[in-house]
């Protein structure tokens, strides 16, 4: 079954569970995960976690992340799964709920800085000029917009055209926790060679700079992750 939105996604009812996608394929998230198809219960005697074996009373699950079959003791967890789209919490093994929760770290605080961006700094060829740098809200474009306060178009680079991402430096917070104080990405737009841009943490930077730079290796390895699954949505 599927309805049509008016706000260019549709709902879409799955075996699985209610998702909400976009209509088309080319404005899907680079972080999306395509729905797993569900292994065959004739495939699996057997519990995939505890190897117990089913029978009247211990009864068949499907995981929603992976698509194994698991027992209600192993895929007991209903957990909210943002990167398929889905609209409700959905059943999970117990290697998907440990995953999953990560995942949904970054959906709740990591895309958040990526949204509110960040004041870095960006190597030319004679300086370090301040930029203003933001995750597009569909997603799908990283913008440098700069140096600061100039009039100049701003680099919008196509998510699935970023080719890489090296960490440069790391700094430790007062929590213990280690953020990214420098990075470069790597990218390739159509037709042209590969270019690079080196960000890094002013020296007076605020929080935000920090976040915005560890928020981003993050989401390389989440668009790693989706491109192995799904390509690189092109």
């Amino acid at each position: 079954m599927a309805n049509t939105t008016t706000t260019g996604k549709r709902l879409v009812r799955s075996k699985s569970g209610l998702r909400i996608v976009p209509l088309n394929d080319f404005d899907k998230s680079p972080f999306e995960l395509r729905e797993p198809e569900w292994i065959p219960d004739k495939l699996s005697p057997t519990c995939m976690d505890c190897k117990e074996k089913f029978d009247f009373l211990k009864r068949r699950h499907h995981c929603r992340r992976c698509g194994r079959v698991c027992c209600a003791s192993c895929c007991e967890t209903r957990i909210a799964l943002p990167r398929m789209c889905f609209l409700d919490p959905v059943r999970v093994c117990t290697p998907c709920a440990e995953t999953t929760l990560r995942e949904n770290i970054f959906y709740n605080k990591d895309l958040k800085a990526l949204f509110t961006g960040a004041i870095l700094c960006m190597a030319s060829d004679s300086a370090m000029d301040l930029v203003q740098c933001h995750l597009s809200p569909d997603q799908r474009f990283f913008v440098v917009s700069g140096p600061y306060n100039d009039s100049a178009l701003p680099l919008s680079i196509p998510m699935h055209r970023i080719t890489g991402i090296q960490v440069g430096d790391r700094d430790q917070n007062v929590s213990g926790n280690c953020l990214v104080s420098s990075l470069t990405v790597q990218y390739c737009l159509a037709g042209e060679e590969e270019k690079e841009v080196s960000l890094a943490a002013p020296p007076d930077a605020s929080a935000s700079a920090f976040a915005f730079l560890t928020a981003l290796e993050k989401a390389m390895f989440m668009m790693q992750e989706s491109r192995a699954v799904i390509g690189t949505g092109e």
